[in-house]
């Protein structure tokens, strides 16, 4: 059983420009993206995300004594009470990104609610919280450096549970006075943090009523967690518990049966690899179902539609034509028993049977991972990659079934959570 707690927060001072002064969760941040919040000095990026250049052991003393100067600055401040909060995040999706849902999933926009609260970290698959994508043991391995060197949580692990008859949700509602997807600001209950960033909008609501707190605290008790984004950050909580006797991490609880929370696929950009093996390889497991010069609506209608589970459908650019590859079902079929999978067949067919045997190089420096299609399509267009695959979306229970039914993990970077937390909306001073 979930076992939680609520816990004094640290915010970023509310009389600051905010929106200055938060960034992204550190492992969604590139090269420019660093350049662009760094630019302000006392953004919390100093702290989060460590420069491509700058050495792991640099990083650590560096963003500790950046943190020490935020804090004696006041520019993050620490609440007085302990309490659970509401995260409500509110945000659009391109055109692109819709075009990958079905119709019923398009909405004009989503809004999210999460708790935020602390959670007694485990061994992952030992009790009730599970992950679901495998992980690179030395970003872990710096993150609890960070962790340690700072005594801060900067942002919630994201993690999902199952409610059917969304009771926490209609919990929020009622006690900040309205439904969602709906926004309507309630002056007796004001937010703590109100900011938008990158066109999304964060807002935290604090609840100190004792009362509330027991009630929620209840309704979570026999609960079991799902990772949704963090599986790095939790691994580094582990080895605060192992080491360190620290038992709870900050996490924010969100169902999984959210219309507003959404899984999409990473798609992959390719390079350096054999041709030729690569035709072979599409003639040996695939048919060509469709081709054209765009992605319109039409490639985006076809790549969804599925005749069964095993109706395995990617999408495929080469920098001249777009091309829908079906694999063949008696051959997926057999994959899945020699396997032992069933979940997440897409990705599983792409890496086995088209990546894998024709790559030459290092598949950490020559496939590319990109949250949206145009990103993978750009990167063939500009000559750096050779061909992009694009991918169906995962569902929620599509991932709850790899994690609790198979417990087996995805490939690294095989499912996109949407939304993202940002870093520096709510801290925990551990």
């Amino acid at each position: 059983m979930a076992d939680i707690r609520p816990f004094k927060a640290s915010i970023i001072n509310p009389e600051m420009r905010i929106d200055k002064l938060v960034c992204p969760v550190y492992d969604t941040i590139d090269a420019a993206g660093y350049q662009q919040y760094a630019k302000e000095k006392n953004n919390i990026i100093h702290v989060t995300t460590r420069r491509k250049d700058m050495d792991r052991d640099e990083f650590i003393g560096y963003a500790a004594g950046e943190l020490e100067r935020l804090t004696n600055s006041k520019i993050i401040v620490n609440m007085e009470r302990p309490a659970f909060y509401i995260y409500g995040i509110m945000y659009t999706l391109k055109p692109e990104t819709l075009a990958l849902l079905s119709e019923k999933d398009r909405r004009s926009h989503y809004f999210v609610f999460g708790l935020v609260c602390l959670v007694k970290a485990e061994e992952l698959g030992k009790g009730s919280i599970v992950g679901h994508e495998n992980i690179f043991e030395i970003n872990s391995r710096e993150r609890y450096r960070l962790m340690k060197a700072c005594m801060m949580n900067f942002s919630p692990i994201a993690a999902e549970y199952s409610m059917p008859d969304h009771g926490l949700n209609n919990l929020f509602e009622k006690y900040l006075g309205f439904k969602r997807p709906d926004f309507v600001p309630n002056p007796e209950k004001p937010p703590i943090v109100d900011v938008t960033l990158n066109g999304a909008r964060h807002l935290l609501w604090e609840i100190t009523d004792d009362s509330l707190i027991r009630k929620i605290t209840e309704m979570m008790s026999q609960l079991k967690l799902l990772i949704l984004d963090g599986h790095h950050r939790y691994t580094a909580s582990g080895f605060m518990r192992e080491k360190d006797g620290i038992e709870y991490t900050m996490m924010m609880l969100m169902e999984g049966g959210d219309r507003a929370l959404l899984l999409l696929p990473w798609h992959r950009a390719v390079r350096n690899f054999d041709r030729q093996r690569l035709e072979n390889k599409i003639k040996e497991n695939f048919t060509i179902c469709w081709q054209g010069n765009t992605n319109n609506e039409e490639f985006y209608s076809r790549l969804r539609q599925r005749s069964s589970e095993y109706d395995v459908r990617l999408g495929m650019y080469d920098g001249k034509k777009f091309t829908i590859l079906r694999a063949d079902e008696k051959a997926v079929m057999e994959l899945c028993e020699k396997r032992g999978e069933s979940v997440g067949l897409d990705l599983i067919v792409l890496h086995e049977w088209l990546i894998n045997p024709v790559i030459k190089g290092k598949p950490e420096e020559d496939v590319s991972f990109n949250a949206s299609p145009s990103e993978a399509i750009a990167r063939v267009d500009s000559k750096e990659f050779n061909v992009a695959f694009l991918l169906n979306p995962f569902s929620i229970k599509d991932v709850e079934r790899k994690a609790f039914v198979e417990r087996k993990n995805f490939p690294q970077k095989s499912t996109l959570f949407l939304p993202k937390v940002a870093e520096g909306i709510v801290m925990r001073r551990i």
